[in-house]
């Protein structure tokens, strides 16, 4: 009976919940359905109002347009035969007179108006002799007197300079007998007579109505908004139909939104009619409020009745419930007791098994960090926020020879040279290390036997139980000194042993090659040339290796001194003038002579031209012959002048940008290596750069710029 009992209460319960939704959804499923009609109803409605209102416009624009064709023509037949008599005949009162008469046929228009050909007025229907005012700023005169083929233009609306009131213009050309421009008929319509047409017409003051440009610039508007007045709408729902979907007219349905300003914007109903022989647009919206107003009212209805039968279902099955609840208390008693009895087996079972998974976890974890750490390659060292050592693994036992038990618990100072902060203290210096929480740094440290040896940091902080903690991974760099130490003195051994001998060959090969020792055979100069030209390489190599050389020992000199720019330029032109004409390269300079004349740059001349020479050299010999190697001079910004090196080759590979100022890095293919060249020129050259505060870089020019690669050099501008 309890079982049964238990049964009924849910499906009583069920029931009732079905027959609210029930409800509940009918009604919401027919208010939708009446939302749905009373939508397409409008869409209707207010698509028959816009044709209406775009034949009306249609209509009025006809008037228009013939009576500003008509005026034209009769000034081309009569007067057009040049400025000087087309002035003469129309600055008359007759003239006035019949202007006059054409503007009071159709109320739209407010004014007619004749122009010169430098758009002063000769004559209009306002008044007689017409005002002193230039118009050769408006657009619509700007279109006929540039486009002779243009007909009669639309012009966007603009403040009329005699009454201050918002007007829009048609305009025709006048053309003289010869073909020459002569002036421009103007037809000036009153935004004002739309805006009180389209009020009359208005079916509510939730609606508006927009007579836009083709170009959908705002002519005229009701409610009248001057702030929209002559500018473009390009999110609008005219723009939307005409240019997003592709149509010429048809029905848009905004919705609503909320802005910050203005709250919320409710729905709004657009219906848009492009005219057919003019480049206009009739927009006819309403929102919301107007068309779904009825449905609205409606719905209120169907709520009202729908809540009243869902609150009678709930009170009467809501009694119901009641008693079967009633009878059901003690078994829900019973069935409660032994479900969390239940669910609390369940939960200690899940909990064992879940503590037994997570100590398997973490001792499987435990046992690999274990592992990395005691057999690591590089030394690890641990230690605490106090800077006390809390663990050390082999390598690092191997490195200091200190037992691990003489060193945890011991302060770090024990790996620090004395006078030198402990490695706690050196890494909280670091500006660095306080920023990212990482440190790479090269230091002497100390082992246990008082012996010093180079050795390699890289220092980490992590967080255990919310305290600060560091791990030190040391690695002992003492061979990889004593081998840049014997390569530094390879290289400089190899380079002084060679450049003795090479200059003795070189000189001899310019002398024999010069004519020094008489005409030497055809068969031999060529060889000649090539072996003295081959010196000249092996010579430029070496220096580029020396200079390497002192630059990664820190022994490169620099003689800072103040120059001029300009000079600089042109005693770099000058030095490399013959490497530009064994190329058939012209080398040409582009400055502002009297700007750059004050500019001084605080260089080393000598190392200056080093990079001048490079980055010429480079460009002369990637330009064909012919071609011509521009050296520029701007000023990029008020403190800094660029000098930069523009050459007419292929550019820079994309696959080469990465490391183009790398140590013998050169372009990957057979015409880049035929060049010849070390690789190393562009490597020393940024160093250098960056030795005098400068720097250095390059991009490729555009093809319609020229193409090519453009190298450059930015230099501070010495203060005087």
């Amino acid at each position: 009976m309890k079982l049964s009992g238990l049964h009924t209460s849910r499906i009583a319960k069920a029931l009732a919940v079905g027959l609210v939704v029930a409800i509940a959804l009918a009604a919401a499923a027919f208010v939708w359905t009446l939302r749905t009609q009373e939508i397409h109803k409008w869409e209707k409605q207010t698509e028959v109002f816009s044709i209406v209102l775009a034949e009306n416009t249609s209509q009025q624009m006809d008037f228009a347009y013939t009576a500003l064709e008509n005026i034209s023509e009769r000034i081309q037949d009569r007067w057009s035969v040049n400025e000087k008599y087309l002035i003469e005949q129309l600055s008359t009162t007759e003239f006035h007179q019949f202007l006059t008469e054409k503007v009071a046929l159709f109320p739209a228009i407010e004014v007619i108006s004749v122009l010169d050909a430098d758009g002063n007025v000769i004559n209009t229907s306002r008044s007689f002799p017409g005002p002193d005012y230039n118009l050769a700023d408006r657009d619509y005169f700007q279109a006929q007197r540039d486009r002779p083929s243009q007909g009669v233009y639309l012009g966007k609306p603009v403040r009329s300079k005699t009454t201050g009131d918002w007007i829009f213009f048609l305009s025709h050309r006048l053309t003289g007998s010869d073909g020459e421009f002569l002036g421009v008929v103007t037809l000036g319509m009153s935004p004002n007579f739309y805006a009180d047409f389209f009020k009359k017409l208005s079916v509510d003051s939730h609606a508006s109505v927009s007579l836009l440009r083709a170009d959908f610039t705002y002519l005229a508007r009701w409610p009248e908004n001057d702030s929209v007045m002559g500018k473009k709408d390009l999110t609008g729902s005219s723009f939307h139909l005409i240019e997003d979907l592709q149509k010429k007219s048809g029905i848009v349905i905004a919705p609503a939104e909320k802005t910050a300003g203005r709250g919320r914007i409710p729905a709004r109903m657009s219906a848009i009619q492009s005219l057919d022989k003019y480049p206009l647009i009739i927009n006819l919206s309403v929102d919301e409020e107007l068309y779904l107003a009825d449905w609205l009212q409606i719905s209120i209805a169907i709520a009202i009745v729908s809540s009243a039968a869902i609150a009678a279902v709930i009170a009467a099955f809501r009694v119901l419930i009641q008693l079967f609840l009633q009878r059901e208390s003690d078994m829900q008693v019973m069935v409660a007791l032994k479900s969390d009895a239940d669910v609390i087996n369940r939960n200690q079972t899940g909990l064992l098994q879940s503590l037994t998974e997570q100590q398997k976890v973490s001792k499987e974890s435990s046992d690999r960090l274990q592992a990395i750490f005691q057999n690591a390659a590089d030394g690890i060292i641990m230690i605490d926020a106090d800077g006390t050592v809390d663990a050390i693994n082999p390598a690092a036992v191997a490195i200091y020879g200190y037992p691990a038990m003489e060193v945890v618990g011991k302060s770090n100072h024990l790996f620090s040279v004395s006078g030198q902060p402990a490695l706690l203290e050196l890494a909280m210096a670091q500006p660095v290390f306080r920023e990212t929480g990482r440190l790479r740094l090269e230091i002497e440290s100390v082992r246990k036997d008082g012996g010093l040896f180079p050795a390699d940091f890289a220092i980490s902080e992590y967080y255990l139980a919310g305290k600060r903690q560091l791990i030190i991974i040391v690695r002992d760099i003492s061979e990889r000194r004593k081998i840049e130490k014997m390569k530094n003195e390879f290289i400089s051994t190899v380079s002084h042993e060679l450049r003795t001998p090479l200059t003795s060959i070189r000189g001899a090969l310019g002398l024999l090659a010069g004519g020094a020792m008489g005409d030497l055979p055809e068969k031999i100069k060529p060889l000649l040339l090539m072996a003295h030209k081959n010196c000249l390489s092996l010579t430029r190599l070496i220096n580029d290796l020396l200079d390497i050389q002192k630059i990664e020992a820190g022994k490169m000199d620099f003689s800072i001194e103040r120059l001029n720019v300009s000079a600089l330029l042109h005693i770099a032109q000058q030095s490399n003038f013959s490497v530009a004409q064994a190329l058939a390269v012209h080398l040409t300079i582009e400055e502002d002579a009297a700007y750059v004349a004050s500019l001084e740059v605080a260089v080393d001349n000598g190392r200056f031209a080093q990079v001048m020479a490079n980055l010429i050299s480079n460009a002369c010999k990637y330009t064909p012959a012919g071609g011509v190697v521009r050296l520029v001079v701007t000023c990029p910004t008020p403190t800094m002048v660029r000098v930069a090196v523009i050459d007419q080759g292929s550019g820079v590979p994309e696959s080469f940008r990465d490391r183009i100022f790398e140590k013998f890095s050169q372009a990957d293919s057979s015409d880049t290596r035929a060049r010849g060249g070390t690789g190393l020129g562009l490597a020393i050259s940024k160093v250098l750069i960056q030795q005098m505060h400068g720097d250095i870089g390059y991009w490729n020019q555009a093809a319609e710029l020229g193409g090519g690669a453009v190298f450059y050099v930015d230099l501070p501008i010495a203060l005087k």
